[in-house]
Parts: structure tokens; sequence; C-alpha cells
């Protein structure tokens, strides 16, 4: 392949991961959890208060502030959740980039390519690069990590150790399933063992501890009253969940589950898209009808409307299960002549080693969850990225270099093409149905720009100030409950300017109705439509957003 040729298609494999995450920026997700990181990283940069601790996990466990640390500085320019998405994304497609150097570095210019063409357009990793979560900085994290590996075991660079260390620590502080990926590149070195420089893998560790000092000094002060509760329910004992369940059957909100092989293979692409779709993904998980009746109707579930691009994604998941097979092959081979053959080539111990990677980062994780017993999250497993795509990319490399015939190179090029089409096309029935709805039943929930718009439709008539300190701000959720308005809803509708030009009789309450977090029947906001015309102020909504001014 001549370089002119390898640049041209890495431009456009960087052009299509760029569309797919910088596209549809209305679209992207906004909710309790990204709003309480962004006021932890404003709170440091308005006033200098410290975080100590990040956002809560779902173990019950305060994770610890390094995610917030990473945002201070794009919160420092600006105050908008979307331009930290793009922020977040920019650093999405970067590693889209360090993957294809991996590939091509150390196993050749096609692996690089193929890697980095499903790795851009995969839909679980465009969809964790545009939310401001600490899952979404965990992909950065890791390729990283496969690259420091790869320089420090196949390129013989000793110093490499310090990001090998330091990379999966700085995980364990992001997100704690980091944990589960400290156990696999700890097997790595210990089953490859590569020349390291112990200073610099010092330096490493001591790194890691400076910056989880904070949140030592937090967990010491109160107790470490987290780990005491999270460990009462280690292994499941709080979970009652029926086995294929993975949403919530009237809410749409995600399960945990202990199928860590599944999980794995899933977030390879789009499997198990309900995580975050919920009720609306297939009438197969709403079995109380809350969709269809909150669609007045019978509205297209999202496994309806899908394209031929789904059957691709599957036989993604395949094509991943014989590279691994293929690549355990080669592992096993390359043991087998070392111990035979202690002069073998450089090649095949490159090869081997490599193959010994890509399996230790898959299975270290896996045992971990396995072996304690988690019910785990389908985000969990961004862990493993980007081992799939690698392995992928191996395994094309393989056969290309065995097929040297132009005919079959062109067969193998357009399987490899057509599985990217299938990943792009899925991604763009994803956009078209949540733009359709305004987002989604399930954990995706309502898009910014709806709830947005409806912020900034009250910031104008409102002072929000005043209406959230006399408790005139409320919004109707789940069973028809009226409740203080979501955190997402107040900070947008706080930061809209100028102040309010209209200021509400003190006898108006402003009710916000989120009809992909609601779930009560139509008859009810039949109802709310008509008090809202006694008042003469009509009722307004913004896709699944309604706001209404209602008489006390």
């Amino acid at each position: 392949m001549s370089r002119r040729i390898e640049w041209t298609l890495l431009g456009l494999v960087l052009a299509a991961g760029a569309w797919l995450r910088f596209s549809h920026l209305d679209l992207l997700q906004f909710q309790s959890d990204e709003t309480t990181a962004v006021i932890l990283a404003l709170r440091f940069v308005q006033s200098g208060q410290v975080p100590l601790a990040g956002l809560m996990s779902s173990v019950g466990v305060t994770n610890p502030p390094l995610f917030i640390y990473l945002l201070i500085p794009i919160f420092a320019f600006t105050s908008n959740p979307v331009v930290a998405c793009c922020t977040i994304a920019g650093l999405g497609l970067a590693s889209v980039a360090v993957c294809w150097w991996i590939g091509r570095t150390y196993y050749g210019a096609v692996t690089g390519l193929v890697a980095a063409g499903l790795f851009a357009v995969a839909p679980w990793a465009i969809i964790h690069t545009r939310v401001i979560w600490a899952q979404d900085l965990v992909p950065v994290f890791t390729t990283l990590t496969m690259w420091a590996v790869h320089a420090l075991v196949l390129g013989r660079r000793p110093r490499a150790i310090f990001w090998v260390i330091l990379l999966p620590l700085c995980v364990v502080q992001v997100h704690f399933a980091g944990l589960a990926f400290v156990a696999a590149v700890v097997v790595i070195l210990l089953w490859l063992r590569p020349k390291v420089d112990w200073r610099w893998a010092a330096a490493g560790a001591a790194g890691a501890a400076v910056l989880l000092l904070p949140y030592l000094a937090y967990q010491t002060k109160n107790g470490w009253a987290d780990f005491r509760r999270a460990l009462q329910t280690m292994g499941g004992q709080g979970h009652q969940i029926p086995k294929g369940m993975t949403v919530h059957p009237e809410f749409g909100y995600r399960l945990p589950q202990r199928e860590p092989w599944g999980q794995a293979l899933a977030i390879m692409n789009s499997g198990q898209i309900e995580d975050v779709l919920g009720l609306s993904a297939g009438r197969q998980f709403d079995l109380a009808k809350v969709y269809d009746r909150n669609r007045r109707g019978s509205p297209a579930y999202f496994d309806e409307t899908l394209t031929w691009g789904t059957s691709l994604l599957l036989f993604q998941r395949v094509w991943f299960l014989v590279a691994l097979g293929y690549q355990a092959v080669r592992a096993v081979r390359a043991w087998r002549a070392g111990k035979a053959f202690p002069f073998f080539s450089v090649a095949d111990e490159a090869v081997g080693r490599g193959a010994w990677i890509m399996w230790w980062w898959i299975l270290g994780p896996l045992a971990v969850f396995w072996a304690t017993g988690l019910w785990t999250y389908l985000t969990y497993y961004v862990i493993l990225y980007p081992v799939h795509y690698l392995a992928c990319g191996m395994m094309v490399q393989a056969i290309s270099e065995r097929w040297k015939q132009t005919r079959q190179r062109m067969v193998i090029g357009a399987v490899v093409v057509a599985v990217l089409l299938g990943n792009f096309v899925f991604m763009m029935d994803f956009y078209r149905f949540v733009g359709r709805y305004g987002g989604a039943h399930g954990t995706y929930g309502t898009s910014v720009g709806f709830k947005r718009a409806a912020a900034r439709f009250v910031a104008k008539r409102t002072d929000v100030k005043r209406l959230m300190a006399e408790g005139r701000l409320m919004q109707m959720d789940s069973l028809g409950k009226v409740e203080p308005p979501q955190l997402e809803f107040q900070f947008l509708a706080l930061q809209e300017s100028p102040p309010a030009t209209e200021i509400t009789p003190t006898n108006l309450v402003v009710l916000v109705v989120d009809r992909n977090r609601s779930n009560f029947p139509p008859p009810s906001l039949a109802e709310l439509t008509q008090m809202a015309r006694l008042t003469g102020i009509a009722e307004t909504n913004f896709g699944p957003m309604h706001v209404y001014f209602l008489k006390r």
C-alpha cells in the first residue's frame, strides 16, 4: 500500500468519525450526572473550590475527582455544556488516530486502517464520546495504555513503563471498573516480562498517588462510609433481576447484569442498544406498553426503523470472536516455538507477544468480573477499547498477506467497507430516531437541544431564581409526581441571559413535563393543557418538553 493511498484512507476514516461525533449536536445527552460534573468544575473556576470527590458511582461509592479535574480546563473558557461535549468527542477522535498508529507501527498498515475504521464508526464508541460523563474519557486512557504497552513490550522501551503504570491507575480514578483494567495490565507484564526501568515505574505510581490525595482526604474525613455501604451489596445481593432483562420494564432505565462475555461483545458496536434507548428500543422491552401510551398510538420502535446495517453489526461481533480465536492460535504457537526453539525469529516473537496482549487485555477484566460475581453495567466495558478493533485488523492483515491476488484482496476490502457502512447506517438510524422523539425513554432521556429551548422559553418570561426560591418552578416526572425540576433544567434556565423581561404573577406556577421521563396516561396531559388555557398562557411544547403556566 502506497503512503498516498494509506493517508487518503486514514483521512476518510477520520472524516467519517468526526461527522458522526460532531454532527447532531442538538441531540447530545445532558442529564443530572452531567450537570453535577459541570457544576463541580465551574465551582472551581469561579470560586477556587477544589473538588475532593467526583460523581456517585453505580455501586454507591463516590468516584475520585480526576474526571472533574480534567473538565476544569474546558470550563475555564466556557460554561456551555455542548462545547465540553465536543471537546470530549475530539479526544475520542484522537483515540481513533492513536489506534491507527498502534496497528500501523507494530502490525502493519492494513491493521492500522481496519482498526481505526472500526473504532471510528462503532456506535457505542461514538455514544460514549458525546457525553460529559466519566466513562466517556476512559477510552482515551485505555487506548493510550495500549500504545504504552506496545512501546514497552514490542518497542523495547523500558521507560514506557511510566505510562503503563500511570494511565491504568488514572482509569481507576475516573471509573472504578478500571480496577479490572489494572488487573489485565498486571497480567500482561507478569506474563511477558518486558525489560522495565524501575525508576520510571516508581514515578508513574507516585504520579497516580498524588492525584489521589484529595480523594483519600475526603474518604478519611467521612470514615470511608461509601465503601462500607458498597461492601454490603458486593456480589449483587441487592439485585433480584430476571435473566435476560436489561432494562426496567416500566421506566426504561438500564439494569445490571451478570453476563461479562455478552456485554464485552455488545460494547464492540451497538449490542444492547436498549441500554440507552430503553423502552423505545423494541416492543419486547415495553411489556406495560408505556411507550405506546405516551406516544398516543402505535409509534415505530427503534428496532422497527433499522435498515440493513444492523445485520452487519452482528457479523462484526462474530468476526471478532473468530479473530480472538486466531490470536489464541498465534499466541500458543509462538509460546511453544519459544520453548522448543529458543532462537526463534524476532518477527515470530512480535506476533506471539502481540497476540498475548490482545488475549489478556480482554480476558483479564472478564475474569475479574466473573470471579467476583459482580453485577455490571454495559458502560463498564469501555475499558476493553480498542482491543476489538485491533484484533479484527490483525486478522485482516494476516489474510491479506496470504491472499496475494488482486481479486482476493478486493473481496476482503469489500467486506470491511460493508461492515463500516453498516456501522455508519446504524448511527444515522439512531440519530433519526432520537431526533424524531427528542431523545428516548431510556437512560438517553431528552436531548439537550429540546431542554435548552424549553429552559430559554421559561427564562425569558420569568424570574427563574425567584420561581425556584418560592417553589413555583416544578417538574412532573415518572408517575405524574410533581417535584422540583431536574438539576439540568435548573442549570440551563439559570444559564440563559439576558434576565427575564416579564415576571409571572405570584399566583402562577410553571410546570415542566418531560415526555421521555413521564409515565402517565394522555388524559392527564389534556387536563394540564385545559388548566393552562385558563391562565391566558397557552401550553408550549419543545419536542418532548412541555411547559405549562398554571394557577396555584
